[in-house]
């Protein structure tokens, strides 16, 4: 017999039925899952996430309070790494995202305004009394689910972009030595340069930063690690994936804003992945019709050819995009601009060879309208 909650028993179960009717406010599946799994009301799941947290940080105030009332762990520390990038408790959360009543009841209920959280919310007043009253908060560390991040109170001031809490701590005794990686990636990440340079200034080794694979955009902050002898050239690759290609790909949701200023700040319009793809073959492949028209008037060799031999309109012709709308405005697109409708793969199939073996015949005629 089916589970009332749709529990199954698989290890997704937590997130997918328990966490996310936690988020959506669902009181009633809350409670037939807690009936089936009493103890889920104090598990955690990636990144630290109770169902207390994701209700907290979704503004859920009947669901804390349930979950409160059954036991769950009002300070239990979790996060979504993007955007918050270090896991705060329910009451930071809750406050980060503006949901005063849950925040509200949480404090009503015992939860703690520690240091991260006065730090990560950027009260400054407070982060001095308690330096006061316990000046080893300025270089305590604080757990993460993740292990490969051990942050401290410079990380929850880094990550929200609190530049003057940063100096405080940094004046307190803090050392961003032992943690130039991440402390490095965050202040790429929100774009602030300023912070970055204080760190630089405190002894973080530049060696230690190392710029992401979707690159580094901001003139200011590529000035700033070009200064301290960072490699962060447009074209950089990490893991075999150039950060204009990068950003085209289908999973990266096609961020217009993203791929115009890569380009502004000079990266190649034809740089290739690992597979020999070019931007234009990923935007080609996920549809993106507006990034293609991009990427073509800024010069991007429409008939590029990857490893395999596929040229962008051949990646859109054999895409899996749901979406066919999305593909044939890319398809028409290509066409348009001239992309070569016979040239071959390395297995001998051409763009007008796979149109014409799809079932639906407006393919064909949308390469043929195009000319």
């Amino acid at each position: 017999m089916p589970s009332p909650s749709g529990l199954t028993g698989k290890a997704s179960d937590f997130l997918k039925i328990a966490v996310g009717a936690a988020g959506r406010g669902d009181v009633a599946t809350v409670r037939q899952v807690l009936a089936e799994r009493p103890d889920w009301v104090r598990r955690m799941g990636s990144h630290g996430r109770t169902m207390l947290w994701e209700a907290a940080y979704r503004g859920r105030p009947a669901v804390v309070a349930e979950l409160l009332g059954r036991g769950a762990d009002i300070n239990a520390r979790g996060c979504h790494f993007t955007p918050l990038l270090v896991e705060v408790t329910p009451y930071c959360a809750a406050l980060w995202r503006g949901h005063e009543a849950v925040a509200a009841l949480l404090r009503e209920r015992g939860a703690a305004r520690d240091f991260p959280t006065v730090v990560f919310l950027g009260d400054e007043a407070a982060a001095r009394v308690q330096l006061r009253a316990q000046p080893s908060l300025a270089t305590a560390e604080y757990a993460q689910h993740d292990g490969n991040v051990r942050a401290t109170a410079l990380h929850y001031a880094a990550a929200p972009g609190h530049l003057g809490l940063v100096r405080l701590l940094l004046a307190e005794g803090a050392d961003p030595r032992p943690h130039g990686f991440w402390l490095g990636r965050f202040c790429i990440w929100r774009n602030r340069p300023d912070i970055l340079a204080e760190l630089f200034a405190a002894g973080l080794p530049p060696a230690d930063v190392e710029p992401p694979r979707r690159g580094v955009d901001s003139l200011e902050m590529v000035a700033l690690l070009e200064a301290h002898g960072v490699d962060c050239g447009p074209d950089r690759p990490e893991g075999g994936w150039p950060p204009l290609v990068f950003a085209c790909r289908g999973d990266r949701g096609g961020n217009l804003d993203r791929v115009r200023a890569l380009l502004a700040a000079g990266a190649a319009v034809d740089a290739r992945n690992h597979k020999g793809q070019t931007a234009l073959h990923c935007a080609a492949k996920a549809g993106f019709a507006a990034i293609a028209g991009l990427l073509l008037e800024h010069g991007a060799p429409v008939d590029a050819q990857d490893d395999s031999g596929a040229t962008p309109l051949a990646s859109a012709l054999r895409s899996g995009v749901r979406d066919k709308r999305k593909l044939r405005a890319v398809v028409g697109l290509l066409a348009a601009a001239g992309a070569d409708l016979d040239r071959a793969d390395k297995r001998g199939a051409t763009p007008r060879d796979i149109a014409s073996r799809k079932r639906d015949a407006a393919w064909q005629s949308v390469l043929d309208g195009a000319r």
